[in-house]
């Protein structure tokens, strides 16, 4: 606790103050106490279990994501080429008379 609230104590006087010397030690602390959390995993199974199981279902959710992303854009891609010839013959019979951009969508 005391050396995050040293780091962020370090970087507000360093935008007050200016040039300030390195708290580079500060951070190797922070870095420290974080591999010793991982010493955690190792001592306990069920956590080990957990952690796997998490990054296997972000794997799983970003194969999604980029599915969903190609999925989207292959129906954008339909939806433009149905809907523009559409929109260009109620432009032709003066149906977006009104509306500056609509006869450019």
């Amino acid at each position: 606790f005391l050396v995050v609230v040293g780091d962020i104590a370090a970087m507000l006087l360093a935008d007050v103050v200016g040039d300030i010397p390195s708290f580079s030690l500060l951070r190797m602390c922070r870095l420290f106490r974080l591999i010793r959390s991982f010493k955690a995993f190792a001592l306990a199974k069920e956590l080990q279990l957990i952690m796997l199981s998490f990054a296997s279902a972000m794997k799983a959710i970003l194969w999604a994501s980029v599915m969903l992303a190609i999925v989207l854009t292959l129906w954008s891609i339909v939806a433009v080429e149905i809907l523009h010839p559409i929109n260009m013959q109620l432009v032709e019979q003066g149906f977006h008379a009104d509306c500056i951009r609509c006869q450019n969508a």
